[in-house]
């Protein structure tokens, strides 16, 4: 059963369980639906070897990485940038899928992880291996909302070394606060940057 179904149906049999649980449970079934066919896991296991593989898209192609980016149904939880920016940025788009990363300068060092994304609604559960090869790739740092992420990040070596509070100014009519609650956004450091 997915994620999706599961919480689902908690909310609907109105088990002893917070709003805040059910929320979660969305959000993660976002990234790690259970995979059902054989097809899919072995497209996830030709995108994992493409990772590890460093199989990314040549030349770098702002366009290209800003389309792929764009695809995700959870633009309100990622930072936009430009053609100018992304432009500015070590870009890891990975050749013939929507998934990828960018490296952005940070101290004079493309170290700051940025647009991490999985837009491939058949592709589960790659999150980890993505984010270890930003580290592979110099990347140090990076920020997220707190909630689901805060775990894999932690699991995999990232220290938070700051926080700011949700602040209501930024969440213009509150959509995402309706949509994903009120999350603190959480700034990280990998322990092998230190």
């Amino acid at each position: 059963m997915k994620l999706k179904e599961i919480a689902n149906q908690i909310f609907k049999e109105k088990r002893n369980t917070s709003k805040i649980v059910y929320e979660h449970l969305l959000q993660l079934s976002c990234f790690s639906e259970t995979i059902d066919e054989d097809s899919s896991i072995e497209k996830r296991k030709e995108v994992l070897s493409s990772i590890s593989k460093g199989k990314w898209e040549k030349p770098q192609n702002p366009q290209s990485f800003l389309d792929s980016l764009m695809k995700s149904k959870h633009l309100a939880m990622l930072t936009p940038y430009s053609i100018s920016e992304l432009s500015s940025m070590k870009l890891f788009k990975l050749d013939g899928y929507n998934i990828g990363y960018a490296l952005k300068k940070k101290d004079g060092k493309y170290s700051e992880i940025v647009a991490v994304h999985n837009n491939e609604p058949d592709v589960k559960q790659i999150g980890k291996e993505l984010v270890l090869s930003a580290v592979k790739n110099g990347g140090c740092y990076l920020d997220h909302f707190d909630g689901m992420l805060s775990n894999l990040y932690s699991s995999i070596g990232f220290e938070e070394y700051s926080r700011d509070e949700f602040d209501p100014q930024y969440d213009t009519g509150g959509e995402f606060q309706k949509k994903y609650g009120k999350q603190d956004i959480i700034y990280r450091v990998h322990r092998s940057c230190k």
